[in-house]
């Protein structure tokens, strides 16, 4: 039979090209779909996803350690910068009007003017950018005068209620980065400004749980 021969061929030159003559000759049921393997043809053109050994992987490059950490528990070098300014921000607010106003009543500071005492504190406010600024607010000293004592305890009084009272809203409602770090020093700066002789230091580092 022409197909059979054909086929013996085949298998004898794999390598030989197809004769379209005896293609054509070939038997016609040969090329019916009832004889299309179409597994073993479908295999023939899934991908190969094995492994070659001369196959290079690369490598991806590694990312750097940040300068800054963004870890909202994290170190914060202006904590005393941040908290300073906003209790000389609260002090100077009208909001604490009605506080100074008791102050004044409770000490006795009848010589002193609300308006001018925040003046004071919003002339001072730029230049809170250490401890030390912070305290030259509070500490009293030999050579102040009676009104500057008297702001200064003023100042001292109403920053106790902005931390107390107002704190927490200024931390979660502004634009602080690191939140969490400000909310966790709140009471050590409660206990610094109630004690203002005592504010040396603060330590602004986290330590990781």
């Amino acid at each position: 039979m022409p197909f059979l021969k054909n086929k013996i061929k085949l298998k004898a030159d794999p390598e030989d090209e197809y004769d379209m003559e005896e293609l054509d000759n070939c038997d016609p049921e040969a090329a019916t779909p009832s004889s299309f393997n179409e597994s073993s043809s479908l295999k023939s053109f899934e991908p190969d996803f094995t492994f070659s050994p001369n196959r290079q992987e690369s490598i991806l490059p590694t990312r750097g350690r940040r300068n800054k950490p963004t870890n909202p528990d994290g170190h914060s070098k202006n904590i005393v910068k941040n908290y300073g300014k906003a209790l000389c921000g609260f002090a100077s607010s009208e909001i604490a009007i009605p506080y100074l106003e008791l102050i004044i009543a409770r000490e006795s500071f009848n010589y002193v003017k609300i308006s001018d005492f925040m003046d004071h504190i919003k002339s001072k406010k730029n230049g809170i950018n250490s401890i030390e600024s912070l305290r030259r607010l509070l500490v009293k000293n030999e050579h102040d005068d009676m009104v500057m004592a008297a702001y200064k305890r003023l100042f001292q009084e109403v920053s106790i209620v902005f931390l107390k009272y107002f704190c927490v809203n200024w931390i979660f409602g502004g634009r602080l980065l690191q939140k969490n770090a400000h909310l966790k020093f709140r009471f050590k700066m409660l206990r610094r400004i109630q004690n203002p002789q005592h504010f040396t230091y603060l330590q602004t580092v986290i330590k990781p749980k």
